[in-house]
């Protein structure tokens, strides 16, 4: 478990931490936790603003990570 961690949060050096990586999953977790919430209180989840938001934050994690492509160390 410890190792996947370090993978999905790391750049490609597999050492080095990344903002944009490490910014993502709080948000995308903290956005599926608080779906599954509202799913087990009863509450309506309106799919297409979760669909819309979740797909923000990946884009927005996925651009980060492209504008900073050249600057990632070597592995």
């Amino acid at each position: 478990m410890k190792k996947l961690l370090k993978d999905i949060l790391t750049g490609v050096d597999g050492q080095t931490y990344d903002a944009a990586r490490v910014a993502m999953w709080p948000g995308l977790l903290g956005m599926i936790g608080l779906a599954g919430y509202n799913i087990y209180k009863g509450l309506n989840v309106d799919y297409m603003a979760f669909g819309t938001g979740f797909a923000a934050i990946l884009a927005a994690a996925g651009a980060a990570i492209g504008m900073k492509k050249d600057t990632e160390p070597k592995p």
